[in-house]
This record gives structure tokens, C-alpha cells and sequence, in this order.
């Protein structure tokens, strides 16, 4: 079975920076990202560091090469559903888009009075489910 290797951020089949056909030159890749965020180490913006994980990524606790076999991650690729719910549970926005994951958790924010909640999914329905669920804790939290 054919091999890969994946430059992540950290978090494996997250966020995928990039896909190698050798270790050494995702390892090489990862080197460069580090040593690229730790040029801002020393520099901060309004007194708030730029750079200030760059001593955790320096010690391995940054982007990671993780291997994975060719075909192991079609679950975490993007191409998903994206619905949008308001107050109410009732849909307002559906849409299929290849930019985001079915994976991704949802996102609750207002759009002028009203609250609006945005959820995921691999089919329209697994999408709404997921943003009316989010909706519903989200109102929840709001009340107590």
C-alpha cells in the first residue's frame, strides 16, 4: 500500500498544510513553517506577541508530519453541506461547498436581531440536524 505524508497544524486530518510523497521533505516543510513563525518571536503589535508560540513549536508542540496510507482519509475532506438556522430551527440558507469539512463544528452568531447558527454535514438533512442541535444549545446557554 502506497504511503503519504501530511504537514498538519498540529492537529492530524485538521488542517492539512501539506501532502508529501517523502518524509524527509514534509519533515523539511515543517522545519520551514516553524522557523518562518518564530521570525516574529521578538516582535509584538499594540504590546500582544505575534510570534508567542514559537518556543511550544520549537519543541515539537506545532505543525506535525503525520503518515497516512493514499486513501485512509476521505472522511476529513473537504466537500460538505452547509445549513444555516434561526431562532426558530427553521432553515434560512443550504448550500454544498468544497471550501469546508463535514467535520467542522458548528458556528452560532447574530445577524442583526437575530441569532443565526451554521452547522456541517455529508448530507443536507446530517446538516440541518447539526445546526438546529447547535441552535438549541446554543439557546439554552443564553437563558441561564
Amino acid at each position: 500500500m502506497k504511503k503519504i505524508w501530511l504537514t498538519t497544524d498540529g492537529q492530524p486530518l485538521e488542517s492539512i498544510l501539506g501532502v508529501f510523497t517523502s518524509e524527509a521533505t514534509a519533515e523539511r516543510y515543517r522545519e520551514q513553517l516553524v522557523e518562518r513563525y518564530s521570525l516574529g518571536r521578538n516582535l509584538s503589535l499594540y504590546g500582544k506577541p505575534l510570534a508567542h508560540d514559537a518556543g511550544a513549536w520549537e519543541l515539537g508542540l506545532g505543525p506535525a508530519v503525520v503518515e497516512r496510507a493514499v486513501d485512509d482519509s476521505i472522511e476529513f475532506l473537504r466537500g460538505a453541506w452547509v445549513v444555516k438556522v434561526d431562532e426558530t430551527c427553521r432553515m434560512v440558507s443550504c448550500e454544498f461547498t468544497t471550501k469546508l469539512r463535514p467535520s467542522q463544528p458548528p458556528s452560532t452568531y447574530r445577524v442583526g436581531i437575530h441569532r443565526i447558527c451554521q452547522a456541517h454535514g455529508m448530507t443536507p438533512h446530517a446538516a440541518l440536524d447539526a445546526a438546529r442541535k447547535a441552535m438549541i444549545a446554543h439557546l439554552g446557554r443564553a437563558r441561564t
